[in-house]
């Protein structure tokens, strides 16, 4: 049997009563339900809205994302890798200065080679000092002996040479001709250990100071100076006053600044009575090492770089209008002009700033370029300044003045539309011409 439903249960407004009685029997079911879980609620009471939540659903994963098949780094982990490695760099480079335990000391094998084939005195240059602003080359020569019969015993063992030592016998050493001896060597002052027989190496004791005058001649060439020096030097003996032969002249290879290369070979000198002196000249070549010129070279070309930076921040500014950029690159030209000069003191060794090669052709025209650029780059900044303030000005229109204000008579006049008859002024005027014609 059908139901028929009136307009208003049609278009929703009141239920019919099938649809309210399905309610209800809904309505009664969920309630029984609730109650069968929950337990708690008394028998006809509806729940709440507080115990009917439900805890919300978990938000979904979201999915690795990927490029071409591969799951990109987050930050996180590139900032740790980076700091990762470069703590690794470091480390790497702090074992250079961990030292070769079984490296062979340099003049070992030169000493135990003469005291095998030539034995005799042996002067070992342990350092070589350049002082380019004085100008000025100082050797420190160590007095070694090598041979059983020139050996000082308890002396051996020095250089990493078991077979060389101090010498047994007094000497005196003679440099470049002088007539005054450069160093005295007596092996009497020399202290013992307690009961071992060993002698104490004291080092002014066998060592001494040569000094030389440059030759300046290359020295304007820097980082690429080179330094040539000659010297001959004889041994006497204070036992017998002999001369006793030096066998080799050897000086270090390299220091802090410099490197050397010597070459040393026999020599005599004749006296006044034509006795043939035995000596021994030193062929001393000074220049920079590699690495001091690869340096140099390197903050010479940034030096450059960034004065032809300024040059660029000129044709950038040109175009602008706005003086608070062209300001930005003002403020980064002085930057640079106070880096130069730290590029140039930070060259290895580098000469005072006495005109030399490298300051002609790079750190005073870097200067003179760098200061220019500030120049105009400041005018460019007044220069927009000053049409920014004449842009900004209220501009003020001509007005032309008010004419006078008119008096009371003639404003009545002009009101009253009133006005004077002159024309008995003009009779008056042709009269007195008729009796000048008569």
């Amino acid at each position: 049997m059908s139901t028929r439903h009136s307009f208003l249960s049609t278009t929703g407004l009141i239920r019919p009563s099938s649809v309210l009685s399905t309610a209800s029997v809904a309505e009664s079911s969920y309630t029984s339900h609730y109650h069968s879980r929950t337990g708690s609620i008394k028998h006809g009471r509806r729940p709440t809205a507080k115990n009917t939540a439900t805890p919300p659903p978990p938000l979904p994963k979201i999915p690795l994302t990927t490029k071409a098949g591969i799951i990109p780094l987050g930050p996180t982990f590139l900032v740790a890798m980076a700091v990762g490695l470069s703590l690794l760099f470091i480390l790497v480079m702090t074992c250079a200065f961990i030292p070769d335990e079984n490296e062979k000391p340099a003049f070992a094998g030169m000493l135990d080679d003469v005291a095998e084939n030539t034995p005799g005195i042996v002067l070992i240059g342990d350092d070589v000092v350049v002082d380019v602003d004085e100008p000025a080359l100082t050797i420190r020569w160590s007095i070694i002996a090598c041979g059983p019969s020139y050996v000082l015993s308890g002396s051996e063992g020095t250089h990493g040479s078991g077979k060389c030592g101090l010498p047994a016998m007094p000497l005196r050493i003679f440099v470049d001709g002088g007539e005054d001896p450069a160093a005295t060597y007596d092996p009497s002052t020399l202290p013992f250990f307690d009961g071992s027989g060993k002698r104490h190496s004291i080092q002014n004791m066998f060592q001494f100071d040569d000094d030389h005058i440059l030759d300046v001649h290359a020295a304007r060439l820097y980082p690429f100076d080179t330094y040539h020096l000659t010297s001959t030097i004889r041994a006497v003996s204070t036992e017998n006053n002999t001369n006793v032969p030096i066998q080799r002249l050897a000086t270090i290879s390299l220091t802090s600044s410099f490197a050397s290369v010597s070459n040393d070979s026999p020599s005599f000198i004749k006296t006044s009575d034509g006795v043939e002196q035995p000596s021994r000249d030193l062929d001393l070549q000074v220049f920079r090492p590699g690495e001091a010129r690869a340096f140099t070279l390197l903050l010479f070309g940034a030096s450059w770089m960034l004065a032809h930076a300024t040059i660029g921040l000129i044709f950038l500014s040109w175009h602008m209008s706005e003086a608070e950029k062209v300001l930005k690159y003002l403020a980064s030209t002085f930057v640079i002009m106070l880096s130069i000069p730290q590029l140039r003191n930070a060259m290895p060794d580098a000469p005072g700033f006495d005109g030399v090669l490298i300051d002609a052709i790079g750190f005073f025209p870097q200067m003179i370029v760098s200061a220019v650029s500030g120049i105009i780059l400041f005018s460019m900044v007044v220069k927009r300044e000053l049409q920014r303030l004449d842009d900004v000005a209220p501009k003020t229109e001509d007005k032309k003045e008010a004419p006078a204000p008119l008096s009371t008579g003639l404003l009545r006049m002009r009101r009253g539309g009133a006005s004077v008859d002159i024309s008995h002024v003009r009779n008056v005027s042709r009269s007195i011409s008729g009796l000048g014609r008569a």
